[in-house]
């Protein structure tokens, strides 16, 4: 079996052909998909996907740091107020800083993320963290919440080999997506490098397909392109790969 830990399923890129998305994501032998949060308008879209189908799905919520605004404060309060009574939440995010696109919000981004990790150690919940040209900023703020005890998971990991070993360390995961499939990235040296029981797959669908279906739209049943690059690339037999990724993504997740 396999999970796809971060995907964005709910988006409009998918709303003519949703069922046989699904059909080949477990075609695939996805059993699970998890769907992280963007902001407040894809709450209802995300908790609609949910629950058609509450096995294979499971979501998080936060504010992603590009949604992040002069109106932040207002956003958290829409997305954080009620969601006991909405949906079983397994995580917090996604969160964190992009300094990619835009400097114009950096303060507000940090105010964001600190109120995020505060709200997941509060409820013992696992983060999403997105860290896009911001590894040094994420990491500097992160120190400050590890001794209560906080865990997760940075999507799409962006860094090096030494930067990776540093969020080893700090007791984290490392999402593993497309760009591993890429010719000339830091994931080449980071994967072979990295024991595979801090490692996590995902798609980050619809974007960032990988090798072979580059350029297309990104989906949950190319999961299994990326576990056969970790395998290859480690010399390890697909099956265990997916069984380890797989059972860390449980303990992670805390899922059943």
């Amino acid at each position: 079996m396999l999970i796809d830990t971060h995907c964005h399923l709910y988006l409009p890129e998918f709303e003519q052909d949703i069922d046989e998305t699904i059909k080949r994501a477990e075609a695939q032998s996805v059993s699970k998909i998890i769907l992280p949060n963007i902001d407040s308008e894809s709450l209802n879209p995300m908790f609609t996907l949910y629950n058609s189908n509450a096995t294979l799905f499971s979501t998080t919520i936060g504010l992603h740091p590009c949604s992040v605004k002069k109106d932040y404060e207002e956003e958290l309060s829409k997305i954080f107020k009620d969601y006991t009574n909405i949906i079983n939440i397994i995580g917090i995010g996604e969160i964190g800083i992009d300094l990619y696109w835009d400097k114009t919000f950096f303060k507000e981004q940090q105010k964001a993320f600190d109120f995020q990790l505060n709200y997941a150690c509060e409820n013992d919940l696992p983060v999403i963290i997105h860290s896009r040209n911001s590894l040094k900023e994420v990491l500097d703020i992160l120190k400050i919440y590890l001794p209560k005890g906080l865990r997760g998971v940075f999507h799409c990991f962006p860094g090096n080999l030494e930067e990776a070993k540093q969020i080893v360390d700090f007791g984290f995961y490392l999402g593993i997506g497309g760009i591993l499939t890429y010719k000339n990235n830091n994931m080449l040296e980071v994967v072979e490098n990295i024991n595979l029981e801090y490692i996590l797959t995902e798609t980050d669908s619809p974007y960032l397909s990988p090798v072979p279906h580059r350029g297309k739209r990104n989906e949950p049943a190319f999961i299994i392109e990326i576990v056969k690059y970790i395998s290859k690339i480690k010399n390890i037999d697909f099956e265990k790969v997916a069984s380890i990724t797989t059972k860390n993504a449980k303990t992670l997740f805390k899922l059943q």
